[in-house]
């Protein structure tokens, strides 16, 4: 019998693939610099729990007898997220963040208008503040050069 893939097996994968780039792209940085975690200890830490949290939970999802097809809404997720990265190439991450916080929580989450212009203000704003701020650490203004 012709097994139906579902979408949780696919997005398992992805995540499972993610991991491993992570963990690869990792161990071309420094992982212990000094007395302290280098550049690539939080990629690698991340990527190894992506590979192992997907690979336990893809071995799961295969034993299990599926009916669910595939449903291309399940990559939804995926296609906002690199919107998101591509759109913070062109106008920078921080309007990149506002614009992608209120499309999701307008259009997917159906949230009201008004909390979702604020929760989109609010946010980014607080992660503006720690990071620019706070850290000194300016965020990429991409090429348009916007804030």
């Amino acid at each position: 019998m012709k097994e139906k893939v579902n979408a949780q097996k696919i997005v398992l994968a992805l995540v499972f693939l993610a991991g491993m780039y992570w963990i690869i792209g990792s161990l071309q940085l420094d992982l212990w610099v000094r007395n302290g975690p280098g550049g690539g200890f939080l990629p690698l830490l991340a990527g190894i729990l992506c590979v192992g949290f997907s690979g336990v939970m893809l071995l799961r999802e295969w034993h299990k007898e599926s009916d669910t097809a595939f449903s291309v809404r399940a990559l939804i997720p995926w296609g906002a997220l690199i919107g998101m990265i591509l759109c913070g190439k062109l106008i920078g991450i921080f309007l990149s963040l506002v614009l992608f916080v209120f499309l999701w929580l307008y259009l997917f989450e159906k949230f009201p208008l008004r909390n979702s212009i604020l929760t989109a203000v609010i946010w980014p704003g607080f992660l503006y503040l720690i990071f620019v701020v706070w850290l000194g650490s300016p965020l990429p203004k991409g090429l348009l050069g916007l804030l």
